[in-house]
């Protein structure tokens, strides 16, 4: 039994508090029993063993039950009343754990000092009303290993029922104590994962209902324990459990499967919502039973919210990047533009899908490429962060721009080649802002330093800047030969009290802006006294308060003053002395002036008409239209009105007169009346009426006239038909025969006969082309011009087209300017460049390289169209026959034609309402100019 009560006690200690507890509890009996049947036998051995071998036997045995003890880990101890160790008769030796030498010693003194304060003073209050007691050394081995013996007793009553000791047992338990300590550790661990984790432990039972649900930490606040106990995880309001994900998720579960980061959707505490991701096992019992399932929730409402802010933030970042308006891109690593924002791409003038992957030079047209390369360069190898540089660019219509370019190294998160952003600014327009202020502001530098006027720029009572007039007013002759001087020394001596008070008063008064002027005598540089009348006003100068102090020359002022009475006495003079009638009204369209015309014109007394209404001097048959007209002056409606009515007259019958009036402004620009001038145009009207009545006479006599002329062309152009029908039938039987003759007869004739037909046939022929020319000529005046816009320059390269083609062997060089476009008719402009240019082809085929050209030029403000070459030319003498029918400056045997093109050039010219004329040199070509009416 002791054996078996040895084996078991570290049995119970290894499984666990409870377990060594029962184990303790069960095996006392047997432990008491083994106990006394060991010394029963012992007593029974030493009687039936002599007694000189007892101390043999038990120095054999002693060593045995030395290792049993060992072994066991057991402490047999007992005090007495006074709690005190005493020793038991053939107890085995106490073990290495247990506390040596305690034989007579105190309770206190040996085990209370090894426990702690409060747990000793608990045992002590245990011990002194004699209860059970339960205690645990930690004790320390020699080689610093630290042990735990488990000490448990009963107090010991004797027969009376008086307490006489404690008896007990102590064991070692430092494995179990070990395991503990373990466990508790591992609980601790686990409370502070759940405590502090993100993730919340739940379990459900075998109908997947919440049993348990842990978020101690507060990180799944919103997850409301209290109301999700007892529910399923799809229990939730608008939840369907055949929808998806649910209905999957759910198959899954009924498949005992477990599951990870299941993603759902719960309302929180005040509706907002909460996203859940769960994981979790299903668990069985000992049986091999499904029971439920246990798992971890995570809170990742952050996390969805993060993720839509950032799909957020990468559309607003997309937003901000197409529709910021400065000029965005990113350039690689290999200086390659791989974005680009529409604002770069319309600042450069190309679509976005041309920059990217260009090259950089390429893209961005930077005119000094190369130091940006550097730059950029510099700022990908990490020297610095960042730069701008002004720079100019081309546009891809070729115009030069400015922008600010700033280029920002930006490394990759993936570790890869960093790249640069780019931010353009179109700076031109700050450029050309920048220009204009800086000529602005030498403008307002010419302007004070060349001011009429006498001009110092006076600060704290110093003068810091004058202008030309003043240093010739005072007699300076260097700039800053005026500046720094105090303003009150330049003033004499008496008048000097009188202008600094008032400057005083100025300086104490800030919302005064203005000085009054004022008369005061001053002092040139040499002493002389001079008069000015003085003002000033207030401004900023360098950032400080300052008053530009004028200076007027009295004396100018008063000889402006006389010459400005002259004027007014002349200016009455002549408004006095003009024919016309000078008037002004008032608001009411009372007369309120009116000069010496008035009465010489109406015969009213001008004194006595002022005060009344114009109108009443109207006739009466053109008085509404004239108070209406007076009327939308007045209001404001016309700047200017000109119309003409009849005015009454006290002696003569109404006169007309032409009226120009405009509204009478004040200092304020407000209408109040109104001035203007009337013109007495009776005389033009009456010859108006007669030129009318004599246009009309004139009229009839040009249609009778015109009449008789188409009657006239109709019996030319009968002649003409007649003429070429009669004329061209024999001259086609003499060509006839003559071809027959040369034909059929000339063996029989010599050289001289053959010669003769020959110039018979080309008379012949020259005749027909005359008569045609002649026919075309008279076709000219009769034909009806229709004016559209035409392109001479394109006439011009079509018939030199054609001539090339009639005679391919010529080598000309011809000069034609483009798109010179005119209002004109088409076929005529086209027959009168034909003439001209087959007479440049024609004069020109003896130079071995012919030069025609057609331009235009500007003289005394028209266009003139010329057609020049290097042709033969001809005397300038004969120019004023140049343009007559038949009319030849060379003989035909030198240049074939009959006379006509230049008269056709001319009647079409004449018909556009233009001239023709030509410059010539004999042998040095000649130049046909000619103007057309637009």
């Amino acid at each position: 039994m002791l054996f078996a009560g040895g084996i078991c006690a570290p049995l119970g200690a290894l499984a666990g508090p409870d377990l060594g507890s029962l184990i303790d509890a069960a095996l006392a009996p047997y432990l008491l029993g083994g106990v006394g049947g060991l010394a029963a036998g012992l007593m029974f051995r030493r009687l039936l063993h002599p007694p000189q071998t007892h101390g043999i036997a038990r120095a054999a045995a002693e060593p045995l039950w030395r290792d049993f003890i060992e072994i066991s880990g057991d402490w047999l101890w007992e005090t007495d009343s006074e709690l005190r160790f005493v020793a038991i008769p053939d107890a085995p030796p106490a073990p290495s754990i247990a506390p040596q030498d305690v034989i007579g010693r105190h309770w206190k003194d040996v085990i209370l000092p090894e426990l702690p304060a409060d747990f000793a003073v608990a045992l002590e209050e245990t011990m002194a009303r004699h209860g059970p007691l339960a205690a645990t050394l930690p004790r320390r081995t020699p080689g610093s290993e630290t042990r735990h013996l488990e000490l448990k007793g009963r107090p010991t009553f004797d027969a009376d029922g008086h307490f006489s000791g404690y008896r007990g047992i102590g064991r070692e338990v430092t494995e179990r104590a070990r395991l503990a300590a373990d466990l508790e550790r591992s609980e601790e661990r686990i409370a502070a994962l759940i405590a502090y984790g993100h993730d919340g432990y739940w379990e459900q039972d075998a109908d997947l209902r919440y049993t348990t649900l842990t978020a101690s930490s507060g990180h799944l606040a919103d997850l409301a324990a209290e109301d999700a106990i007892g529910s399923r995880r799809w229990d939730l309001p608008g939840v369907s459990p055949t929808a998806p994900p649910w209905a999957a998720h759910i198959a899954r579960l009924r498949q005992i499967e477990p599951f990870s980061d299941f993603l759902f959707c719960r309302p929180g505490p005040q509706g907002r919502p909460v996203w859940l991701k769960e994981s979790g096992i299903p668990v069985f019992d000992r049986r091999g039973v499904f029971a439920g399932y246990c798992g971890t929730t995570r809170n990742v409402t952050a996390e969805i919210e993060s993720r839509h802010q950032l799909h957020s933030d990468e559309a607003l970042f997309r937003s901000l990047f197409a529709e910021a308006p400065v000029g965005i891109g990113r350039i690689s690593a290999d200086g390659h533009l791989v974005q680009a924002n529409p604002a770069l791409a319309a600042m450069l003038g190309r679509p976005a899908t041309e920059l990217i992957m260009q090259p950089v030079a390429t893209a961005l047209a930077e005119d000094d490429a190369a130091a940006s390369q550097s730059l950029r360069q510099r700022c990908l190898a990490g020297e610095m962060a960042e730069f701008s540089r002004e720079t100019p660019y081309r546009r891809a219509d070729g115009s030069q721009g400015w922008s600010l370019d700033t280029v920002r190294r930006i490394d990759a998160p993936d570790g890869g080649p960093p790249s640069l952003l780019l931010v353009r600014q179109d700076i031109t327009p700050l450029r050309a802002a920048l220009a204009n202020r800086e000529a602005a502001g030498k403008r307002h530098q010419a302007l004070f330093e060349h001011s009429p006027e006498a001009t110092l720029v006076v600060v704290g009572g110093q003068i810091r800047l004058v202008n030309a007039a003043c240093r010739q007013l005072f007699g300076g002759d260097r700039p800053a030969e005026l500046e720094g001087v105090e303003l009150l020394n330049l003033i004499h001596p008496d008048d000097r009290a009188m202008e600094a008070a008032r400057l005083a008063d100025f300086d104490a008064a800030p919302r005064q802006q203005r000085l009054a002027p004022l008369p005061l005598r001053y002092r040139r540089l040499d002493g002389e006294t001079i008069n000015a009348e003085a003002t000033g006003v207030r401004l900023d100068f360098e950032g400080r308060p300052a008053m530009l102090y004028v200076l007027r020359d009295v004396a100018r002022w008063l000889l402006a003053e006389q010459v400005l009475r002259e004027s007014q006495a002349m200016y009455r003079d002549v408004v006095e002395s003009v024919n016309e009638i000078l008037f002004q009204t008032d608001a009411e369209g009372r007369l309120t002036f009116l000069n010496r015309a008035w009465r010489n014109t109406t015969g009213f007394d001008t004194r006595l008409s002022i005060g009344q209404n114009l109108l009443d001097f109207v006739a009466e048959d053109d008085r509404g239209r004239v108070g209406h007209c007076l009327g939308a002056i007045r209001e404001g409606y016309e700047e200017i009105g000109q119309f003409e009515f009849r005015l009454r007259t006290q002696a003569s019958g109404p006169r007309w007169v032409e009226a120009t009036i405009r509204p009478l402004r004040d200092t304020y620009e407000r209408i109040v009346g109104s001035s203007g001038t009337l013109d007495d145009i009776t005389a033009r009207k009456e010859t108006e009426q007669t030129q009318r009545n004599l246009n009309r006479e004139l009229e009839s006599r040009v249609r009778v006239r015109t009449a008789e002329l188409e009657a006239s062309n109709r019996e030319l152009e009968a002649f003409s038909y007649s003429v070429s029908h009669d004329l061209r039938a024999p001259l086609r039987a003499i060509d006839g025969f003559a071809q027959i003759v040369a034909e059929d007869y000339a063996p029989r004739l010599d050289d001289i006969g053959r010669e003769y037909l020959q110039r018979i046939r080309v008379a012949t022929q020259r005749m027909a082309r005359l008569i045609d020319d002649l026919i075309d000529l008279a076709r000219l005046t009769r034909q009806s011009m229709r004016r559209e816009s035409v392109n001479l320059s394109q006439l011009v390269e079509q018939i030199l087209g054609e001539l090339r083609q009639e005679d391919p062997e010529r080598n000309v060089e011809t000069s034609v300017e483009p798109d010179l476009v005119v209002a004109a008719d088409r076929a005529l402009m086209r027959v009168a460049l034909d003439n001209l240019l087959r007479n440049a082809w024609k004069f020109t085929n003896r130079r071995e390289v012919a030069q025609i050209r057609f331009h235009a030029e500007m003289r005394d403000r028209q266009i003139v169209y010329c057609v020049s070459d290097n042709g033969a030319g001809f005397d300038m003498s004969f120019a004023s026959k140049l343009f007559l029918p038949f009319h030849r400056l060379h003989g035909i045997s030198e240049f074939d034609g009959t006379g006509i093109g230049l008269a056709t050039v001319q009647r079409v010219i004449q018909r556009h309402e233009g001239k023709v004329w030509a410059e010539s040199t004999p042998d040095e070509g000649a130049s046909f100019f000619f103007t057309l009416s637009h």
